[in-house]
């Protein structure tokens, strides 16, 4: 990854919104950064660039062919919190304020 490449991304995920890339001159501002260079930006807005890879999509929703099978043969996970825990994390959720600053 180049290092314009690494600074378009982080510029783009800066924490404080007020920093972030495009916050200031909105689309103008993500365009130009250096990163963009050598894009023909009219042809983008255009939509006239060829992509390099379109991937062949199935009508089959569960189709994955598109992903690696090591993603794909991974155990789901179930994410959701017992209700117990969500409760116990509202009650103390005051102990974090300001933490992320």
């Amino acid at each position: 990854m180049s290092d314009k490449c690494k600074d378009f991304i982080n510029r783009c995920l800066s924490k404080d919104p007020k920093d972030r890339l495009g916050y200031k001159n909105d689309v103008d501002e993500v365009l130009g950064h250096p990163w963009f260079a050598d894009l023909d930006v009219n042809a983008l807005i255009n939509k006239q660039i060829e992509v390099e890879f379109k991937p062949k999509l199935s009508k089959n929703v569960l189709d994955v062919s598109n992903f690696e099978k090591m993603f794909t043969s991974e155990e789901a996970v179930h994410s959701v919190l017992p209700v117990n825990v969500t409760r116990k994390i509202d009650k103390n959720k005051d102990k974090f304020e300001g933490f992320n600053k």
